[in-house]
């Protein structure tokens, strides 16, 4: 609390980039509770609003620089004509969400000192747990948004603890986890009071969760869906001449013993090497990995009748014949990895800078197909994002998660994109399947748990009846309106506590 200058943004750097070491894969709580604690005394010791956003910036400088590194491994896949900016861009992208906490702490000490008897020990982490709540929400949502690692994913180990997000969403999970951290910032009693109220919700979501759903009631008949991870190696995929190579890989894994069975064939995200057109050749040779009266469930870039027409990011879904019953299109592309922002006007100059872009889906939707139930199709980076997966149609019976982590290489990124796949599970109470390229594929159910998965780098299938969705969440119902009732909630307390102090 005593540091100032740049001892204190040194400080910070090291206390943000601690408590990112609290996220998968490394999910060392410890330093999420000292990177908490040194954010509020940080903020505490500042004198103006001006310091404490220069503090808070070199708190999530750090933070998102650990956080964030794997962003440079698509730069160094091959043919990596752009291998150089890949340390730049994960410096810049930290640099811009520095921002965030930075905000949350210059605007928590602007209205202490505007109004200073809101400065006490119990009151400031409230004030400060809604600053950061905010802030954790603007982060993703302004500019396409980017809500990645967000507080309450360090407690990913204890799925009983993570039952929150079914009434506040992710984002509350966050708040509540916040003022848990910083307890000790304000004394050993709410310190005592924090380990209580963990191991309380801890028993409450335990209480909530349903026995292990791995092997559904014999008394319902769940269909049987193979999960295919190809492993094939990002600098390997659109190599020329690998086309039927892996294609047949997939084939052959789609096919293995207990093919008879299955309701569905799911392969991961671009998973067909080609551009799928109407009437493509490839089609016939897709439907042979249709199980018998089911479906294959297909990653393909999808394309129109001409290749100007547009070009998608898409799952397509397949019947025996070979013809397309349903698609969708991803909706929520990443900014420079699918698409350059304004590439239409920018015209050749966006060619130059990257690789060309994708075209933007309709909406998210509910497939539904005969023999098979109804699913919500989320591909890759969509699954970040909070109340966002799931279309305003009626409501799917699982989730299907597609998703090309290869670029990532065997870095903490996967694990970290695996955490926010189980999170969407929780708040909308929907099991999900999930086919990774290279990992990891896994089988999630309603509350979050992994019941069986494929680690990185591993070629192979995955076999497993679909498991129960819960009744519908709050969250599901509701979104984020539930996160605003908690912290007005959080805001009225601290009123209180003033009015009577």
């Amino acid at each position: 609390m005593r540091l100032e200058g740049k001892r204190a943004l040194i400080a910070g750097l090291v206390a943000g980039a601690l408590a990112a070491l609290a996220m998968p894969p490394f999910n060392w709580l410890p330093l999420a509770v000292v990177g908490i604690i040194v954010f509020v005394w940080l903020w505490d010791g500042a004198p103006t609003a001006r310091i404490a956003l220069w503090r808070g910036w070199a708190w999530g400088l750090g933070h998102f620089a650990v956080g964030c590194y794997w962003v440079v491994e698509p730069f160094f896949v091959p043919p990596a004509d752009f291998a150089p900016l890949g340390p730049p861009a994960v410096l810049g992208l930290a640099v811009v969400l520095g921002f965030f906490p930075a905000a949350a702490m210059a605007a928590a000490k602007w209205v202490v000192l505007r109004w200073p008897y809101l400065g006490g020990r119990y009151r400031r982490l409230l004030l400060l747990a809604i600053a950061w709540t905010i802030a954790e929400w603007l982060r993703g949502h302004v500019f396409t948004g980017f809500s990645w690692n967000p507080l309450g994913h360090v407690w990913i180990l204890a799925t009983p603890l993570l039952q929150g997000a079914a009434v506040f969403g992710v984002y509350g999970l966050s708040t509540l986890t916040f003022l848990i951290l910083a307890a000790p910032a304000a004394g050993w009693r709410a310190s005592i009071a924090a380990l209580v109220v963990i191991g309380g919700a801890f028993a409450a979501g335990l209480s909530i969760m349903a026995p292990d759903d791995s092997v559904p009631a014999a008394a319902i008949a769940h269909p049987i869906v193979r999960i295919v991870q190809p492993n094939i190696a990002q600098s390997e995929k659109w190599q020329p001449g690998n086309e039927e190579k892996h294609l047949r890989r997939l084939i052959d894994l789609s096919r293995r013993p207990g093919f008879e069975r299955l309701a569905a064939v799911i392969w991961p995200e671009t998973a067909v090497p080609f551009a799928v057109q109407p009437g493509s050749p490839v089609l016939p040779i897709l439907a042979t990995a249709v199980p018998p009266g089911g479906y294959l469930l297909a990653g393909a870039e999808r394309a129109g009748q001409r290749f100007k027409d547009g070009i998608w990011n898409s799952l397509l879904v397949l019947d025996g014949r070979g013809d397309v019953r349903a698609h969708y299109d991803k909706v929520h592309l990443v900014p420079f990895g699918e698409y350059i922002p304004f590439h239409k006007e920018l015209g050749s100059i966006s060619t130059f800078v990257g690789r060309g872009s994708f075209d933007v889906g309709e909406g998210h939707v509910t497939l539904a197909l005969p023999g098979l139930p109804a699913f919500a199709p989320v591909i890759c980076y969509e699954a970040i994002f909070p109340g966002e997966i799931v279309g305003p149609q009626t409501r799917p019976s699982w989730i299907v998660n597609i998703t090309n982590d290869a670029w990532f290489g065997v870095s903490s990124g996967p694990y970290q994109h695996l955490a926010s796949a189980r999170l969407r599970t929780i708040e909308e109470g929907l099991p999900m399947l999930r086919a990774a390229n290279t990992g990891v594929s896994a089988v999630i159910d309603a509350y979050g748990r992994v019941l069986q998965s494929l680690d990185m780098e591993r070629e192979g299938i995955i076999d497993h009846e679909l498991p129960s969705a819960r009744p519908p969440t709050l969250y599901s119902r509701w979104h984020d309106w539930t996160l605003l009732v908690l912290l007005v909630v959080i805001g009225l307390v601290a009123a209180v506590r003033t009015r009577t102090h």
